[in-house]
């Protein structure tokens, strides 16, 4: 799996730089605001200028303590490649949705809460509170209390700019949490985790909203909410009014985090676009089509006001659903070339295309030819151009330019003559 996003993101995971992200976070407030916050810390706000400087001197305070816990832990970044390999097991390809900034947050979460469980004194977390005692004892303490705090469902219940109270679906537990913007609105659901601080409670770099907000939450939508949880809770064996904790549930707290990780990604991808699988190693499991244009001026004027499609060149675009790369179009001649990044993508793919560009191509039940490496030009010049996990992560041309590459590609290209296909032009071109 190529895991170049993670290694080059901010160290919570998210995708953004690290001085947009918790860079801002790297040094503590000083003087009258961090006082401020500290007489104030045990109150609650009246809505007052002071007391939003103090909730302001608060949260700072709380991200500052994170980012050292992320300071602590980066070293073990260099684990990620066992944690990756691990991954890479998985049917699922992760490595599309790192550009997702929460699904990149909620990874490296799940890595340092629930992958080191083995013994209590394994927990990177855990390890690191004891190690800071000496320095800081108030936030050693603060960090030995997250690193029992699980991923978990909860309702929100009110919102408001700053704060959310939330509602643990399992036990019903009230928890009124710091939030600085990033919970969605009163009655939709959540998966985060709850850290205690300074006798407040905040919300954790994951914070993984049910829905995108285009909706109002209804009856429907916190019956959905509470049957994901509770098929959850069944997955790990657990009863929904559990209280899971790392040094009781060591099994299911190892694996807690990537089972609801998995279920909010069905719901808020998988569900609407439909579930892409790992591809072989053979071939990317690719789809290209041609569709006549009827209008190119037309097709021009409709993919520049779509908002899903964002154009990667001189006639290109990329079809996304948020951060999922579903296809990619290319105008060839008097014709548009349309390649779906899965199979499973193919049916989302096809009525987008019908709806949105119906007018000015021809309709993709008469051009929806599924082709392979061996059958047309125009899939063999779309498999030498595109990157395969076999190749690590190089496209064959790019391979075909070193003696490593070269013997991957020969491989590949036997398993390729093996399942009946001509792959001689292919050696033609890469010059093999």
């Amino acid at each position: 799996m190529d895991a170049s996003k993670l290694r080059n993101s901010c160290i919570c995971g998210n995708t953004q730089p690290y001085l947009e992200c918790c860079g801002r976070y790297a040094d503590p407030l000083r003087g009258a605001d961090e006082a401020s916050g500290a007489e104030t810390a045990g109150a609650e706000g009246t809505g007052t200028p002071g007391d939003q400087n103090a909730e302001a001197a608060l949260y700072h305070a709380f991200r500052h303590g994170l980012h050292e816990l992320s300071m602590a832990l980066f070293p073990l970044r260099s684990l990620y490649q066992a944690y990756w390999e691990k991954l890479a097991k998985e049917d699922y390809p992760h490595d599309l949705l790192m550009e997702d900034p929460e699904y990149g947050r909620s990874i490296v979460e799940n890595f340092f809460w629930d992958h080191f469980v083995q013994y209590s004194d394994a927990r990177p977390i855990l390890r690191t509170a004891r190690e800071l005692e000496g320095k800081d004892l108030r936030l050693a303490h603060d960090l030995m209390q997250w690193s029992y705090s699980p991923l978990w469902f909860y309702r929100v219940q009110e919102r408001n700019a700053r704060t959310a109270r939330l509602i643990n679906l399992g036990n019903l537990k009230p928890h009124v949490v710091f939030h600085n913007g990033r919970m969605p609105e009163a009655g939709e659901g959540v998966l985060t985790r709850v850290l205690p601080f300074r006798g407040r409670e905040f919300c954790g770099h994951t914070a993984l909203a049910f829905s995108d907000g285009s909706a109002p939450p209804d009856t429907a939508a916190a019956t959905r909410l509470d049957a994901l949880f509770r098929a959850g809770c069944r997955e790990l064996g657990v009863k929904t009014s559990v209280t899971l904790r790392p040094d009781v549930h060591c099994d299911e707290w190892r694996r807690h985090g990537g089972a609801f990780l998995a279920l909010w990604r069905a719901e808020r991808y998988d569900s609407p676009v439909g579930r892409p699988a790992r591809p072989s190693a053979a071939e990317p499991p690719a789809l290209a089509f041609n569709l006549a244009m009827r209008s190119r001026e037309a097709l021009l004027s409709a993919l520049a006001q779509a908002q899903d499609v964002r154009a990667t060149g001189a006639g290109q675009w990329e079809l996304r659903y948020k951060f999922l790369r579903l296809a990619r179009l290319e105008t060839k001649g008097g014709s548009l070339l349309v390649t779906v990044s899965d199979p499973a993508f193919r049916a989302h793919v096809r009525d987008w295309l019908r709806s949105r560009l119906g007018e000015s191509v021809s309709p993709p039940e008469e051009g929806m030819v599924e082709s392979s490496p061996g059958e047309s030009a125009e899939s063999q010049d779309l498999w030498l151009h595109t990157s395969l996990d076999a190749l690590n992560g190089q496209t064959p041309i790019q391979a075909s330019t070193h003696d490593l590459g070269r013997r991957r590609l020969n491989l590949l290209l036997k398993d390729l003559l093996r399942q009946g296909r001509d792959v001689g032009s292919l050696k033609k071109q890469l010059g093999l």
